[in-house]
């Protein structure tokens, strides 16, 4: 090989990771991927480079199956028909260039001086279970406004764990809104104590009863995980376009669940969407909820928790390759009420452009001041028998645990409206116009039995007694108006057990969020508002009573579209619980959700570019063909078509109105 100018090769380069997602989890492990190095080097130092990363020049037998992802580039214009790129050469550690893009293959004889970007191997490993040992993963290191940000490479993408957004809320801290945090360094390998707590709560989340969360609970749980497969350099000539941003808040009721949940690991829909994952912690029950009527404890510390995560985004992201000015917040049932909450919050103003409620009904519940003393008070007083400050600090004093005994007791943690962070119920605020909200493209919707996981093992399928079912489900009192109206009439069909199911999905989710809707369209408060029902689902294998949120393998069979029945679809993790494809439209319909949702996250509109799913290759071939097979249009809702998306594979669809309001179902539920 002819000798180059020694080239000082940067300790960053602009690098995106190529892994082609087709979204068949069960092949994840056994396609190959690369490091595409976008800055230019002659062919030693890109051999140099790739060393850095401890891999090689990407072997030529590899380079077919990342074809497809620098096709995509170049339809993006990134580069051109003739661009070339080293890789290794046949049989050989020498490099070779090839032009994929042209119908010369390679040029054996190139000027091994010339620079070129190039191709490394990835050979970091697939990452396959919930409490993976990251600790012979190779680094990665980002840079971002003073703080070095060490984080971790796998199969699919940089991931970058436990990074502490705010000062851990501990002492004098407790019951404050979140304190910027200060450091010159963090350690996101997750290599010492792989992912950081969850915050303090009961539930499976705290024991691990189902191995959810082997990382424990703390008081000191303020941290954020980052998924994303392109790290740009400060000092690369033409980096790529920085990428939509998922900002996902987890569910639990305000009262449990973690970002760091596996099921919310960000690799197949940062993969599939090119899009960044950003998942978050925040203060649960107690820690996050509690506010009284006082302006020591004013409350809603776990909403500015959330904002504070936002900021957070807003001043690093882009090192991360993540747009700062395209960030989604996005949540499922109580992360669906946190999104909710940000578009009402004056606090949260520019931090976010399109949003995401899925199951999240219209918001969390809320107290005034006021009725919070009244209920959080009583719990307090065998503790700390006094008011203001003094209230405080004995409160700051008691040990984490006797503060966490307490949701006991008090079981109910909710939004306060404090004039601050929350002002007013979102029907009547969203009533008042964009003006009113933080005006963003919104997107939202439902499962369509959501109460059957939700009600657990309370009823049962074999029941027969609705009036005693319905108590237990939604209250005597409530019972009682649904016995009298007559609108649920019990059948062969719509047997007890499903009538219960469908009043308490009504009367918990659907309902409330329709008269959300109803009161958004109205004023127009957000420039676009999408709804949709999703007719397939997956239950998550930890919330599944009775095993009739899901089917057999191969056996298509009656099964509830539960609760939380959407999650494994948008983030694609079936394979770190072991799950399998139970039939091939499980692989599409995860696929056309990825794709619709990553569409909205990139132009506040989720129909696919089509032309862009063309150039992207036969790994999204599935959602093209539906699309153009159906000519299927999701179109905006309003309150004259109250048209939504049926969402389902290969039946896709248009509903007129939501689900029962023209029964007349809601109108009880919710008068």
């Amino acid at each position: 090989m002819a000798s180059c100018p020694l080239v000082s090769s940067s300790t960053t380069h602009t690098v995106s990771l190529l892994f082609e997602n087709d979204a068949n989890w069960e092949q994840f492990a056994n396609s190959s991927s690369a490091l595409l190095v976008y800055d230019a080097a002659s062919s030693s130092d890109a051999l140099t480079i790739c060393k850095e990363f401890n891999e090689t020049l990407l072997a030529p037998g590899d380079l077919a199956d990342v074809s497809n992802k620098l096709s995509y580039l170049q339809h993006l214009g990134q580069f051109e028909n003739e661009s070339q790129f080293w890789i290794r050469a046949f049989n050989s550690t020498e490099a070779t260039s090839v032009a994929p893009f042209s119908s010369s293959v390679s040029f054996p004889n190139s000027d091994t001086c010339k620079k070129l970007p190039f191709l490394c191997s990835n050979s970091a490993p697939f990452t396959s279970q919930v409490d993976t040992n990251f600790t012979n993963s190779p680094t990665t290191t980002v840079a971002s406004n003073g703080t070095i940000f060490t984080g971790t490479r796998d199969h699919m993408t940089f991931r970058f764990m436990g990074i502490p957004y705010a000062s851990p809320p501990l002492g004098s801290l407790r019951f404050q809104y979140p304190e910027r945090w200060e450091g010159s360094h963090v350690d996101a390998t997750a290599c010492k104590l792989s992912l950081q707590p969850a915050c303090l709560q009961f539930g499976s989340f705290a024991n691990n009863d189902m191995g959810l969360n082997p990382w424990g609970i703390s008081e000191d749980c303020l941290y954020l995980n980052v998924y994303t497969t392109y790290i740009p350099s400060s000092t690369s000539d033409s980096p790529e376009p920085l990428r939509p941003v998922f900002f996902w808040i987890h569910g639990g009721g305000n009262t449990g669940g973690t970002g760091d949940d596996e099921t919310f690991d960000g690799a197949p829909l940062a993969t599939r969407g090119d899009v960044v994952i950003v998942t978050i912690n925040h203060r649960l029950n107690i820690f996050g909820f509690l506010g009284l009527n006082d302006s020591a404890i004013p409350g809603n510390y776990a909403l500015a928790d959330k904002i504070a995560a936002l900021q957070w985004v807003q001043e690093h992201i882009s090192d991360f390759g993540g747009d700062p000015e395209r960030v989604t917040i996005i949540g499922q049932s109580a992360g669906g009420f946190s999104v909710v909450d940000l578009l009402k919050s004056p606090k949260a103003a520019g931090l976010f452009h399109r949003a995401i409620s899925e199951s999240g009904a219209a918001g969390s519940s809320f107290f005034t001041p006021e009725e919070a003393s009244e209920a959080y008070l009583p719990v307090l007083v065998p503790f700390c028998n006094n008011t203001g400050v003094k209230l405080l600090q004995c409160l700051q004093a008691l040990p984490a645990e006797t503060l966490l005994n307490i949701t006991n007791v008090a079981t109910t943690w909710k939004t306060i409206i404090d004039g601050v962070y929350a002002i007013d119920s979102a029907v009547h605020q969203m009533s008042l116009g964009p003006s009113a909200v933080n005006s963003v493209p919104f997107l939202l919707g439902f499962m369509p039995e959501e109460g059957q996981s939700l009600l657990g093992t309370t009823i049962a399928p074999n029941d027969t007694n609705f009036a005693q079912d319905l108590a237990t489900a939604i209250g005597s009192t409530q019972a009682e108006v649904v016995l009298e109206s007559g609108l649920w009439t019990i059948s062969e069909d719509f047997t007890v057990y499903n009538a219960t199911i469908n009043a308490y999905s009504d009367f918990l989710l659907t309902c409330p969020a329709e008269s959300m809707i109803s009161s958004a369209s109205g004023s127009n408060a957000f420039p676009a508002l999408y709804v949709y029902t999703m007719q397939h689902a997956y239950g998550l294998n930890h919330l599944d009573p009775y095993g009739l949120c899901t089917f057999p393998t191969g056996h298509i069979q009656p099964y509830y579209r539960c609760h939380a029945g959407d999650v494994y679809e948008v983030f694609g993790t079936y394979y770190l619980f072991d799950l399998p494809i139970r039939i091939p439209q499980d692989v599409f319909y995860t696929a056309l959700v990825q794709d619709l949702w990553t569409a909205f996250a990139r132009t506040g509109n989720p129909n696919p570019d089509q032309d862009d799913l063309a150039a992207r290759g036969p790994a999204y071939e599935s959602t093209l063909r539906i699309l153009r097979e159906t000519k299927w249009v999701w179109e905006e809702y309003d309150n004259v078509t109250m048209r939504r998306a049926s969402l389902d594979y290969p039946d896709l669809g248009i509903l007129e109105g939501l689900p029962d309001v023209a029964n007349g179902r809601c109108a009880v539920l919710t008068q």
